[in-house]
């Protein structure tokens, strides 16, 4: 059985800690976590992707949630493929429950993985657009400040990768600059390794 891999860079931490010992994964491309700020665009180049792997693999699991176009992809290529049956990359690490229970404490959150905490500003800029503001004479971050003026906490999601003094200080960063208040959590998702072995399961010719 040769498995590949699809996935957004955000989750590339995590995920490597699943896929590290496993032999069956042949093929892996991390896409740029930006994508889905034009989810059209992110769909046609997720299809290419999966498409030059057809040939390479007996089934794909696709490291995204739905992100706004990818739901029922799997019925749109020629190649098996397995995904999380989430909205987003922060549903995948934190679980749907946990982050609809974290919404409910505080609806202006700014969700922080490792991933999303590295990228800081320049990933708000360019989920609001606000690069083309360069055209304009404009400063895209004061335009960003002033956008986000109704979140009130940043809450950093330690997913057990390590290096969380790095990662915590990043996101008190971000929070600095957009003053929100800086809360801690941890999360215990087995979305990606429950997903991988179902994988395993519907690949062609499985015995599993």
């Amino acid at each position: 059985m040769k498995i590949g891999v699809v996935a957004c860079d955000m989750i590339k931490r995590e995920l490597d800690k699943v896929i590290t010992a496993a032999p069956d994964i042949t093929d892996v491309v991390y896409l740029e976590g930006a994508l889905h700020v034009y989810p059209q665009k992110m769909k046609e180049t997720i299809k290419s992707k999966l498409d030059a792997m057809k040939d390479k693999v007996d089934i794909v699991f696709l490291g995204f949630g739905y992100c706004q176009s990818l739901k029922g992809i799997e019925a749109e290529v020629d190649v098996p493929v397995v995904m999380p049956q989430v909205d987003d990359c922060i549903s995948i690490l934190l679980t749907p429950e946990r982050y609809a229970e974290e919404i409910r404490k505080e609806v202006g959150t700014w969700f922080m993985t490792p991933g999303w905490a590295e990228v800081g500003a320049d990933m708000v800029i360019k989920e609001l657009h606000l690069d083309r503001a360069l055209k304009y004479g404009k400063d895209p971050l004061e335009m960003a400040k002033r956008l986000f003026t109704h979140y009130r906490r940043g809450l950093f999601i330690d997913t057990g990768v390590g290096n969380e003094e790095y990662f915590v200080g990043k996101a008190e960063q971000f929070c600095g600059v957009f003053n929100l208040t800086l809360e801690e959590t941890t999360a215990e998702s087995t979305i990606l390794a429950e997903t991988l072995e179902k994988c395993r399961r519907m690949a062609p010719g499985s015995q599993k």
